[in-house]
């Protein structure tokens, strides 16, 4: 029986794995929406001609109750500190209203009271419109960018778990079928989208341990073509920049919600679900994403714009949570109004990658999914009518294999499209990648698109038992290569030194030859260590009497789930991955 694929090009074949294949599916079950209130929400905001009002809903109020209830807002500021102005915020004085009361700024807190005891709290967040500014183009059309993300959902698992939201984008949307991922978790993944960096340059370019704005966003490039610009992400303790990294000093957008989240999160009650704040107050964080989003959108319908909405709330943690936002999903991106408002908006529903631990990252199908984020694009008629040649190149391009770094020079083309003064700043971490605007060879390869051997999904494996000699062999090559970032990395000796404990599983290619003209194999292994950590890792071997050579494809990954085991490393994400702290050991055997 013919194997499916995504694509069938000359030098990848990426296998389409079945959702609900049998090797993963005692790790699927169904997750159902939960409310994070029985009651109505006792307060909320509408916008009528640019006059932003904040109201109490009154006749919910018996559901409070039948006293008389005393509301105030206040003001959402962020606290600017010296150095760390992205970890707290600030309150202005709360000041008391009736019914309704006309805001000026986008993020408000608002607190209920009977006899000065607290029936009700909330945060809410608001887009002004700043068009007075940034006037509605005229000439060449600028098109706006929405980016509605949610993270570790694969191109499997969107399907499985969100069904409503699958169909409705492949009926809707343009699948990039090809797109594989180029980094482990979602920093290099999504940086490479915003940067055009890679790993490498990101620790020049991008330096974390300073907490200022060095890098050149692409954000920052639409600014400058006069683009209004927007970021929010829910979640905020593992939120992209600031999950042991420092943020920002300045604010990165023009519309930055972290103070909105922050606020939402620390400010009032939050619910955990599968270890995820999924409640932040009465409200889902992954609608308050949603509402943001539709909100931008729609504000800034008639000027140009770039946004990025961001979801962990519902995904990080749990491979089938998504699907307790698959309706809500739908709900916004098959919304009339939030359709309309994207009538000059290229719409980019998508993921950074897989899902990266537990049980079913020992499943082939884990692996693949895990490699394979979805992403999906809508195209406004105008785009289609104005560049057909551009428009059919990226239709090409969806049978073809893609990367980040594709997105971030299909930006820069956009940018040149809507500006012929504009000079792109073709992606630094991939020279060889290319705009989705420009044809895509059909015989590129992982390494023509920036993607490592470890991450690739064009090649497959043969499996080959773990006892075997050459997967023992390979198998401590991983584990010293391991302990030695520990050893090279500061803040390495809080950690313990990792011994092979037992190899999971293991796969081999067939030969090829390497750019140093030697017949190898790349071994994919996944292993198991003590102190108990669990690995990954992708090696070229080369098997020859007295002189066997090994080196690394990429990352070695960490597929266990880490966090509990790793609390002595509070500042560095790259060493926290590998570590296993050294008081936890004692602990355990205590």
């Amino acid at each position: 029986m013919k194997k499916k694929v995504y694509i069938f090009c000359k030098k990848c074949r990426i296998p389409k794995t079945n959702p609900f294949s049998e090797d993963i599916i005692d790790f699927v079950h169904k997750e159902e929406y939960e409310k994070c209130s029985n009651k109505t929400l006792l307060s909320y905001i509408n916008k009528t001609n640019d006059i932003v009002t904040l109201h109490i809903n009154r006749s919910a109020q018996e559901e409070y109750s039948n006293s008389t209830i005393e509301c105030c807002y206040a003001n959402i500021t962020r606290i600017n500190y010296e150095t760390s102005r992205d970890d707290h915020v600030n309150l202005t004085d709360c000041i008391p209203f009736k019914d309704s009361v006309e805001i000026n700024y986008p993020y408000v807190s608002v607190n209920c009271t009977i006899e000065q005891i607290e029936v009700y709290s909330n945060v809410h967040a608001t887009t002004f419109s700043i068009s007075k500014e940034h006037k509605k183009p005229t000439g060449k059309p600028k098109f706006s960018i929405m980016m509605l993300g949610i993270d570790s959902v694969s191109k499997s698992n969107i399907e499985r778990s969100m069904p409503e939201s699958f169909k409705w984008a492949e009926s809707n949307m343009v699948n990039l079928k090809g797109y594989n991922k180029i980094g482990d978790n979602t920093f290099p993944n999504l940086m490479a989208i915003l940067t055009g960096y890679n790993v490498d340059q990101l620790s020049t370019f991008c330096n974390r341990s300073i907490k200022q704005n060095p890098c050149r966003f692409i954000w920052d490039k639409f600014k400058e073509s006069q683009y209004i610009t927007g970021y929010a992400e829910d979640d905020c303790n593992i939120n992209t920049f600031h999950y042991d990294r420092p943020g920002f000093l300045e604010e990165p957008t023009d519309y930055y919600y972290r103070p909105y989240f922050l606020a939402a999160e620390t400010l009032q009650y939050t619910v955990l679900r599968k270890n995820m704040i999924y409640c932040a107050g009465p409200e889902t964080s992954g609608e308050r994403i949603q509402n943001a989003a539709k909100d931008f959108a729609v504000t800034f319908k008639d000027v140009p714009s770039f946004g990025l909405f961001w979801s962990n709330s519902y995904s990080h943690d749990n491979i089938n949570m998504p699907g307790a936002m698959d309706k809500k999903m739908f709900q916004l991106l098959s919304n009339t109004e939030f359709l309309e408002a994207l009538n000059n908006t290229i719409l980019i529903f998508f993921s950074d990658h897989g899902f990266r631990f537990g049980g079913i990252r020992f499943t082939h199908t884990g692996w693949v999914e895990e490699r394979l984020p979805f992403i999906y694009f809508r195209f406004p008629d105008l785009f289609k009518r104005s560049y057909p040649e551009q428009y059919n190149n990226f239709i090409t391009n969806t049978n073809r294999l893609t990367s980040p770094y594709d997105i971030h020079n299909t930006f820069q083309d956009l940018l040149n499209i809507g500006n012929d003064s504009y000079v792109p700043s073709w992606s630094q971490g991939c020279s060889s990648c290319y705009s989705l605007f420009a044809e895509i060879p059909e015989n590129r390869t992982c390494k023509d698109a920036g993607i490592s051997q470890h991450w690739c999904t064009c090649q497959g494996h043969t499996y080959i038992r773990p006892d075997d000699p050459k997967v023992i062999e390979v198998s401590n090559f991983i584990v010293n290569e391991t302990n030695n970032i520990l050893l090279t990395t500061e803040g390495g000796s809080l950690c313990a030194e990792y011994n092979l404990s037992k190899i999971k599983t293991a796969g081999m290619s067939e030969p090829y030859w390497n750019e140093d003209h030697k017949s190898v194999h790349f071994f994919l292994v996944m292993l198991e260590t003590s102190p108990d950590a669990s690995f990954e890792a992708t090696v070229e071997a080369s098997f020859e009497e007295r002189n066997n050579s090994f080196k690394l494809l990429g990352d070695i990954s960490r597929i266990d789930r880490y966090g509990p085991v790793t609390g002595c490393i509070t500042d560095n994400a790259y060493l926290k991955k590998y570590c296993y702290c050294r008081e936890n050991v004692t602990k355990s055997n205590e």
